[in-house]
């Protein structure tokens, strides 16, 4: 009995070793500073990480899902988006590497530049494992400014770790697939190029002119049929795959992307050919039983690190000539634009059987390094490329179109021309309603005196960068010249806000302002505009303005107690004058006063305008006196224009009783 005990002990130790050794397992923790935490809890600190340029991020949104990164732009004062942060897992599908999966967090910035990798979590095979080796400073910084355009190729542009290509390939072929989908989702970038486009195109053209039996005669695919003992046969098709749409033309996108992902571990510039077996006897199939030769060389062997999958035959034009494929890397002394031999012995056979090979017709010309396109025609696509129109529909200046944004703020303005043109209160009304509930609670999309200031240190070229906002200054600019304040009438939240208090607050508490004090304060506005933009032209990004625009606070429902004592002071006055503000202070209005100066297309007057008063006694900017109206007081409200009878020209009110009630009143 107790001889038994030391083996018994033995033996439990040695299970516990092999357990232990099966067991997955976490590298030990390292005491190197590029050691990375497994985890996927993802931590603020790694989002500053990945992309440095933001300083602060929101919260996780769209899909595919990212975390939007920001930083404050010294010039305009206003926080800007600099790019995204995502989870690999979170973009599936996702690349495998030795062992399965391995989970990254990737920024991109709105250049379409990965900004930075962190690795997260993987697994590989034990025999492998050196702790974190896969977190090597060394591997990662590679992935710092490289454009998402890039090939991402092993060996190539990116450098790998040896007896790791495998799981290398997965993180940057996998960072790389991953980051151009969240870019075209959240950053409008386009994957496309359009001459490597037109070479693919060529190239599928070129090749789908020929039937198998049509290309077995020419070459382009060579076939070597053997029998095997049983009376069974095995039957090759050899052919070129070198590029990425002779892959697909041969075994589809899909079967081809993953061979080459298996076969980058050796591809380092070296060629691909496609091997298709078929016949009764193709299950007996054993790739280490092929050689290839060249000249008087020694034939070679091909190795289990030189023959990948391909797929069964079942797609692509080697459907239904074969059951399934398998691509060989060849090997570094075979030029492939030169004859060489391949062989093959079947199981049973004594003597080998071989069949030369040589890529024929578009296949030589590609591996030769022949463009399948001339200068000329590379010319003609870069041109239409670049072409202005091309330019801004494949890159426009304002990056992703926000179509929703864009879609609703274009029914409002249509709306608010609609209800301009037809002279309609209802529509008029309902336009009000849009403006204030949208343009100024939901989107807060209003214009302010800010974008004038912004335009006058910045450019023009700022409101490129924002579409909605460009459409609706484009809209502002072009109907202030054509008919005046449109703008001020139907489409500005705070002018709607005081048009609501002046229709829904009792009357008994309306004043009316005398003419003399009226007249002169009505240019305490331009005094405001001229201040802003005075203090704007001397001392640039000065954000006076707020002082005299209430309805940021109101619409943001934000600001310093000041603000909010301007603000109630403000709408306090609008239920005493209609549209106060308006009249004496909006410094955004006195600028449109000055635009709609020269408008042409003005209210038009008629003769018992020089008798009455009601359309005076109803403007609610007392901009009309008579038969006189001072155009850049007149917010086109339409109250004035809607009580003269259609075209006509002629007053509503009888003419005798005007006079009468004239001097009445006299």
């Amino acid at each position: 009995m107790t001889s038994r005990k030391p083996s018994l002990s033995l033996l439990t130790a040695l299970l516990v070793l092999v357990a232990a050794a099966l067991s997955p397992q976490v590298p030990a923790q390292s005491t190197q500073s590029w050691r990375t935490p497994f985890s996927t809890d993802v931590q603020d600190e790694w989002l500053h990480e990945v992309l440095p340029e933001a300083d602060e991020f929101g919260q996780k949104q769209g899909e595919p899902p990212a975390w939007p990164g920001y930083r404050l732009d010294p010039a305009s004062g206003e926080r800007e988006l600099v790019g995204y942060v995502f989870l690999s897992a979170d973009v599936p599908p996702e690349e495998r590497g030795f062992s399965g999966p391995i989970d990254t967090l990737v920024g991109v910035n709105t250049e379409h530049d990965m900004t930075g990798l962190k690795l997260l979590d993987y697994v590989e095979a034990h025999r492998r494992t050196k702790g974190d080796f896969l977190a090597r400073p060394d591997l990662l910084e590679q992935f710092r400014s490289k454009p998402i355009s890039d090939d991402f190729q092993i060996s190539r542009d990116i450098d790998g770790i040896a007896g790791s290509t495998v799981s290398v390939f997965a993180i940057s072929r996998g960072a790389r697939n991953a980051a151009r989908r969240v870019a075209e989702a959240h950053l409008g970038y386009d994957a496309s190029d359009p001459v490597q486009e037109a070479r693919n195109a060529r190239i599928i053209e070129e090749m789908s002119q020929y039937s198998w039996e049509e290309m077995l005669d020419n070459g382009m695919v060579r076939q070597l049929e053997m029998p095997v003992p049983g009376g069974q046969n095995l039957v090759f098709s050899l052919t070129y795959m070198g590029r990425p749409a002779l892959g697909e033309f041969w075994i589809g996108q899909e079967a081809y992307a993953r061979a080459e992902r298996d076969a980058s571990a050796y591809l380092a510039g070296e060629e691909m050919v496609l091997l298709a077996i078929g016949g009764s006897a193709s299950g007996q199939f054993r790739y280490d039983q092929l050689r290839f030769s060249q000249d008087d060389s020694p034939s070679r062997m091909i190795t289990a690190d030189r023959f990948v999958p391909a797929g069964n035959a079942d797609i692509g034009m080697i459907e239904g000539h074969a059951d399934f494929a398998g691509a060989i890397v060849l090997p570094e002394n075979i030029d492939v634009t030169r004859p060489f031999t391949l062989s093959y012995r079947p199981l049973g056979s004594v003597d080998p059987y071989s069949v030369e090979f040589r890529p024929e017709g578009v296949g030589l010309r590609l591996a030769q390094g022949e463009d399948v396109l001339n200068d000329e025609e590379i010319e003609d696509i870069l041109r239409a490329e670049n072409s202005l129109v091309n330019r801004l529909l494949n890159d426009p200046p304002w990056g992703v179109t926000p179509w929703d944004k864009v879609i609703i703020l274009t029914l409002i303005l249509a709306l608010a021309m609609v209800a301009f043109l037809r002279k309609s209160a209802r529509l008029r009304w309902a336009a009000l309603g849009a403006t204030t509930v949208y343009l100024g609670f939901i989107d807060g999309s209003f214009l302010s005196v800010s974008h004038i200031t912004s335009t006058i240190t910045q450019g023009p070229g700022f409101l490129l960068s924002n579409l909605p906002l460009l459409l609706f200054a484009a809209f502002t600019v072009v109907t202030t010249l054509l008919w005046g304040r449109v703008f001020c009438s139907s489409l500005c939240p705070f002018g709607a806000v005081q048009d609501f208090i002046t229709r829904f607050a009792p009357k008994r508490w309306q004043r009316r302002v005398s003419q003399s004090v009226h007249d002169k304060a009505l240019y305490l506005k331009y005094l405001i505009l001229a201040l802003i933009v005075g203090v704007a032209l001397v001392a640039g990004n000065v954000a006076i303005f707020q002082y005299f625009e209430p309805f940021g606070t109101l619409f943001f429902l934000e600001g310093a107690l000041i603000l909010w004592v301007i603000l109630i002071a403000i709408l306090g006055a609008c239920f005493v004058v209609p549209r106060f503000y308006c009249r004496y202070a909006c410094p955004l209005g006195a600028a449109l006063g000055v635009v709609s100066v020269v408008s042409p297309l003005r209210i038009k007057r008629v003769p018992q305008c020089t008798v009455c008063a009601v359309c005076e006694q109803a403007c609610p900017t007392g901009a009309i006196r008579r038969e006189k109206i001072d155009f850049k007081e007149c917010v086109r409200c339409d109250i004035c224009e809607v009580k003269l009878i259609e075209e006509a020209g002629s007053c509503r009110h009888d003419m005798s009783r005007i006079i009468a009630s004239s001097k009445t009143v006299t």
